[in-house]
């Protein structure tokens, strides 16, 4: 119970013992209390809650500090390294292929620069049925926060080749493929290595 809580009994049983509070006066007390308890049970929930927020995105952090998290090394035209690359494989059942994901951040608010985002589609049913298959894939990289967008078009996507899988990590090679500049309109060969974690 809260303090509030606590202290609203404290002045009913004061009122009972001094002034004679009625059976009607003490239940109203009583569901006060009981209201101030639940309020304060509903703060602490929202304050572990926020808590708990706060320590994944700085457990988050720390892993991409000391390269737990995995890397992305790529060359498109000049250098694009990161020091996270965190994988997605979603099956979407119904007879729909399943979609790998290799991306730079955790999560769009934790999307920092270069920032590089790869997509690609399969009939796998698992990651380890991937291993020395190369699959095409869409590729966006952005080196700088509101700088240009490099991406491999629809029609030309790049080829991803899986390298390994275990069960922390995919290592994954991009063997080939071409990205359109979109401020210049220019094509730029795009090769590189993803060194992705798997969600534990």
């Amino acid at each position: 119970m809260s303090r509030h809580g606590i202290t609203v009994m404290a002045g009913c049983w004061l009122a009972l013992a001094t002034l004679g509070c009625s059976k009607e006066d003490f239940t109203e007390l009583v569901d006060k209390a009981k209201n101030a308890a639940t309020e304060g049970s509903s703060q602490v929930a929202e304050n572990v809650e926020a808590a708990k927020q706060k320590m994944a995105s700085a457990s988050a952090g720390v892993q991409e500090q000391l390269n737990l998290a995995g890397r992305i090394e790529l060359s498109v035209g000049e250098p694009a390294r990161t020091d996270a690359c965190y994988v997605n494989f979603v099956p979407q059942g119904s007879g729909r292929p399943t979609i790998l994901q290799l991306q730079s951040y955790r999560s769009a608010a934790q999307e920092s620069f270069p920032s590089i985002f790869l997509q690609a589609q399969t009939n796998a049913e698992s990651l380890t049925e991937l291993v020395g298959k190369t699959l095409p894939a869409r590729l966006f990289v952005q080196p700088q926060q509101g700088g240009p967008v490099l991406f491999s078009q629809d029609a030309e996507p790049v080829a991803l080749k899986i390298v390994s899988v275990d069960d922390k990590t995919l290592a994954a090679e991009l063997v080939s493929g071409s990205l359109l500049n979109t401020a210049s309109g220019t094509s730029i060969a795009a090769t590189g290595t993803f060194t992705g974690t798997l969600p534990q």
